[in-house]
């Protein structure tokens, strides 16, 4: 067990839609970053919204969310869960990722409310336990596809 681990879990809005190379580009530098400080976590992306995990000491952690609130990519954060943990639930990834679309969301039991929030990072703040089981079920479905181990 490390000491300090500190998690926070976020979900927010892009301001403008994010091409594909832009994003593999973010997450590039997010990864060399993250592994820098010592971070790990999980970023989910549809439909212009954003669902992030990080984890790591919390003096850390809490920069990494202060620069995502300064970056004009993000709007509207709203903060699903934070606080101290006791293990890494992301050890393997600097940033593991994933783009679910509409159709996998679907496909994934209890995860229906999602389909309707649109780009509401507000709205997703009343699921966030449901926020939370969609990111522990794309990191157990990440083990079995290589695509999203990438980070």
């Amino acid at each position: 067990m490390e000491n300090d681990l500190y998690q926070i879990i976020y979900a927010s809005a892009a301001t403008r839609p994010i091409e594909e190379d832009e994003l593999m580009a973010m997450l590039k530098l997010a990864r060399e970053k993250n592994t820098r400080l010592g971070i790990t976590g999980m970023l989910l992306h549809c439909d212009g919204s954003f669902i992030q995990a990080l984890e790591g000491p919390k003096d850390r952690v809490m920069d990494l969310l202060r620069a995502i609130r300064q970056d004009p990519r993000h709007s509207r954060i709203e903060i699903l869960f934070e606080g101290p943990i006791k293990n890494r639930n992301f050890s393997q990834w600097s940033m593991g990722f994933s783009r679910p679309s509409k159709e996998e969301l679907a496909r994934i039991e209890g995860y229906t409310p999602f389909l309707d929030l649109g780009n509401d990072p507000k709205a997703i703040k009343n699921y966030s336990s449901v926020a939370l089981k969609l990111i522990a079920a794309f990191r157990e479905l990440s083990d079995k596809k290589t695509s999203l181990i990438d980070g």
